[in-house]
């Protein structure tokens, strides 16, 4: 799985929107929303700024940097030899120059030239005077450009120390303003993983039901911490062996059939609309394991004889449910043909 699909995946099981990404990374949507779908043309070749995107993203939704880093880097080195290549193939070739070469000259004037060396070699006083003069003035040229050089290489020297203060002094002040949105990041991820914390819990306690043995002889049970109108109690039976299994809501066939025999793990859900009371017959009883709503419920052997079908009970009592049997039977038989059930999914082991 690829960095960018990770972090899409982390901030959907976070529950949270790339406004809220936004809100707190202070990150334009669009640069989240391209980050998740890989679309790093948005940057304009600003690799820098990718590279600091995609690190305060991790922190916001709290995946480790450092180990998606090298995916990061090795996608960015592709995408900018292909940027280079797409540029490198927009741009024209350059034409060869053309060279000239001066032609030779001939023999008679070649031989005129070192005819005038010669004279110039034996040439008076005066002109090497002349000569002499000329060396001179070259040397205080060479002296003038010396001194030249020196001072530029001084006023250099001054520039440079310049711009070190000034790049220590921004230095600084980018370090302190680096720790402060550390700070900030550190307190916003602490915010969302209270906020993930808060929504898990409380989707546990939604599904948290108490389970009570009523008559735990003839395995009758009480549910109960059930919500009127909005709760489905999930059955889960292991089958170590081929049995039938029929599943009853106040004497009323929930799954499809109960002479079908079913392998490998029985699921099935019931819709609690009320008071009920659920009745579960396991047509070959062979150890299986029995949960109800992920709560592991035991059977008990008392008044079981082996060969017969072992018969859980469950009485489901809803937050509105009242302690009067004749009320609970009268909402009962009132709301079963309302209770909407799924036909159980079955896995072969």
């Amino acid at each position: 799985m690829t960095y960018y699909q990770i972090l899409k995946q982390r901030r959907l099981a976070l529950q949270l929107s790339i406004q809220d990404i936004s809100s707190q990374t202070r990150l334009a949507p669009q640069y989240i929303e391209a980050i998740e779908e890989n679309h790093l043309e948005v940057f304009n070749d600003d690799y820098s700024f990718i590279r600091y995107f995609m690190q305060s993203y991790c922190e916001a939704i709290g995946v480790n940097w450092q180990a998606i880093q090298p995916q990061v880097e090795a996608n960015l080195s592709a995408y900018e030899q292909a940027r280079k290549q797409q540029l490198a193939a927009q741009k024209p070739k350059p034409q060869p120059k053309k060279t000239s070469q001066s032609p030779k000259k001939p023999n008679h004037q070649r031989a005129k030239t070192k005819k005038a060396k010669k004279d110039k070699n034996n040439s008076n006083s005066v002109f090497s005077r002349i000569r002499n003069w000329n060396k001179r003035m070259n040397a205080s040229k060479y002296a003038r450009t010396y001194h030249i050089v020196i001072l530029g290489i001084v006023v250099v020297l001054v520039l440079s120390l310049f711009n070190m203060g000034v790049s220590y002094a921004n230095n600084r002040r980018l370090a302190a303003e680096e720790a402060q949105r550390q700070a900030e990041i550190k307190q916003k991820e602490k915010q969302t993983e209270q906020l993930a914390q808060q929504k898990s819990s409380q989707e546990t306690t939604n599904n948290e039901i108490t389970l009570t043995a009523t008559d735990k002889d003839n395995n009758a049970y009480e549910v109960t911490n059930v919500v009127e109108g909005s709760k489905e109690l999930q059955l889960t039976i292991t089958l170590p062996s081929d049995s039938t299994i029929a599943v009853y809501k106040d004497d009323q066939l929930v799954n499809s059939s109960a002479d079908k025999e079913y392998s490998g793990t029985f699921k099935q859900t019931i819709s609690v609309d009320s008071a009920c009371l659920i009745q579960v017959e396991i047509g070959t009883y062979d150890n299986n394991k029995i949960r109800l709503n992920g709560k592991s419920v035991s059977f008990s052997k008392t008044n079981w004889e082996k060969g017969t079908p072992a018969v859980l009970y469950f009485e489901v009592k809803t937050s509105t449910s009242t302690d009067s049997t004749d009320s609970s039977s009268t909402t009962d038989s009132t709301t079963s043909s309302d209770t909407t059930t799924t036909d159980q999914t079955t896995t072969s082991e």
